[in-house]
């Protein structure tokens, strides 16, 4: 089962002039990578796409598959356009490696949906220990997941040579999604578009979260940070809404 074409993945840095990378989130995980998603249990993890900056993971567990004990060593924005987040974990029916370790979905936030698209939900979510998901219904939950391999926050320029202006490319694209990439150096704007699809940003700096939040209206839902983090944050957008930063 695939998600029909309303989910339009946007992935918003912005940026200075200095090359200077943020570290790599996995430093405060410390679960071997043999248990990594798309390592441990890759029938389900398929990754659509990976740089340096981020992982896009497409997720589809089917009813009754035997899931492989597996965690996610970096922060993430779920994506969904049917079913829900289930904060917290999912109780008796999930198996935990550290049950009582605060990494199992507690401190994780979703964005109500935006006002005419009811069905898209996304979620900021912290790292996430090693845990065995059970799909007890009849239908697969399906979903995308974008992990960050580290957070760009406020810091300046990752790496990127862009001379100062501002940057829109597509990274991923099939017949579910696009995921594109908004880079916008500090001090620049970057172009008014409208989305052509309902969108998720999920983004990883306060300002471009400040900047997107005064424009995108109150029909937008947004996130908060996932408890004890800054970023990342998330934003829902119905189709047509226009982006202007």
């Amino acid at each position: 089962m695939r998600l029909a074409r309303i989910v339009w993945l946007l992935v918003v840095a912005t940026s200075g002039g200095a090359a200077q990378r943020a570290p790599s989130n996995r430093a405060s995980y410390e679960f071997p990578s043999r248990y990594d998603a798309e390592i441990a249990a890759p029938m389900v993890h398929r990754v659509r796409y990976a740089d340096d900056h981020i992982m896009l993971l497409e997720v589809a567990n089917p009813p009754g598959y035997p899931m492989q004990m597996h965690g996610h060593p970096y922060p993430s924005v779920f994506a969904r356009s049917s079913g829900r987040t289930s904060l917290g974990g999912l109780g008796p029916r999930e198996q935990y490696l550290e049950p009582g370790g605060g990494r199992n979905g507690e401190h994780w936030h979703s964005a109500p949906p935006p006002k005419g698209t009811p069905a898209l939900e996304c979620t900021a979510a912290d790292p996430q220990a090693p845990h065995r998901p059970v799909n007890h219904g009849t239908t697969p939950q399906h979903f995308f997941r974008i992990e960050f391999k580290r957070i760009d926050g406020d810091s300046p320029s990752v790496g990127w040579s862009g001379r100062g202006v501002a940057r829109d490319r597509t990274l991923y694209e099939d017949a579910a999604i696009r995921l594109s990439e908004v880079t916008v150096p500090a001090g620049r704007s970057g172009s008014a578009r409208a989305t052509r699809f309902p969108a998720i940003l999920a983004v990883d700096t306060t300002r471009a979260f400040d900047a997107l939040d005064a424009v995108v209206g109150g029909d937008a839902g947004r996130s908060q940070p996932p408890t004890g983090l800054s970023m990342p944050r998330c934003i829902t957008l119905d189709a047509g809404a226009v982006l202007a930063f």
